[in-house]
């Protein structure tokens, strides 16, 4: 026959029934959660979600509150936006004037140059071909209001910190765009919505204030990744 056990017999063999015991398992509880959080892969893994969520949040269009959980963290403190006036449609949507008249997109054809980038840097043929259509529209001489170069429009200190001694050749160009295009992607664990935002605003907009994301980002972001499933799926 089995002997009943009485409640207190439980209580009396479980090792944190008592008062003493749960203050002790829970001090050391807090212990390994803070040992956990002062790991810098695991702070690094939770800023990177809260910097997805936020991005996500403001590409679709949703806003972005104080009142987020993810934008009241103290990892990404909310700044107060800036009241500036929409720019203009030519700016938000294409950015690049040409400079020179008479180039013609037929007369070029790159595709070797994107397969050797895409193969040696890991990345996508047809993403870097998407952000070469809406960064230059395929123009190897452009250049941008704000001095940005090339097919894939370096600025001249990432070029140079790049290694590209001559943004407009369509090689070094390619190299060193998808070299940093790579770099972002590896930033952000393959998040191509963050990477293209800190590719077309810096990755010190995109960290510091992520809410704050201005139009012309939003619609660089949408019109490649538009372009990009259009040539994925031919």
């Amino acid at each position: 026959m089995i002997p009943r056990i009485g409640t207190q017999d439980l209580l009396s063999r479980n090792p944190f029934s008592t008062a003493a015991a749960q203050k002790r398992d829970g001090a050391e509880f807090i212990s390994y959660l803070e040992a956990k959080m002062s790991e810098p892969l695991a702070m690094e893994r939770f800023a990177l979600e809260i910097l997805k969520k936020t991005v996500d949040l403001v590409l679709s269009g949703g806003g972005a509150a104080e009142s987020d959980f993810f934008l009241a963290s103290p990892l990404f403190a909310p700044q107060a936006p800036a009241h500036r006036p929409p720019p203009a449609p030519d700016a938000v949507e294409f950015e690049v004037y040409w400079e020179a008249s008479n180039y013609a997109p037929a007369d070029r054809d790159f595709e070797s140059i994107v397969q050797d980038a895409a193969q040696r840097y890991r990345v996508d043929a047809g993403l870097i071909r998407a952000v070469i259509q809406a960064e230059s529209g395929g123009n190897p001489t452009a250049v941008s209001r704000a001095g940005a170069r090339g097919l894939m429009q370096l600025m001249p200190a990432t070029a140079a910190e790049l290694g590209v001694t001559n943004p407009f050749d369509p090689t070094q160009n390619i190299m060193g765009g998808t070299s940093y295009l790579r770099r972002l992607l590896d930033r952000y664990r393959g998040d191509v919505k963050l990477a293209l935002a800190a590719y077309n605003w810096g990755m010190g907009n995109l960290e510091k204030r992520p809410e704050a994301m201005p139009l012309e980002t939003k619609n660089y972001v949408a019109k490649v990744e538009r372009q990009y499933r259009s040539s994925s799926k031919t």
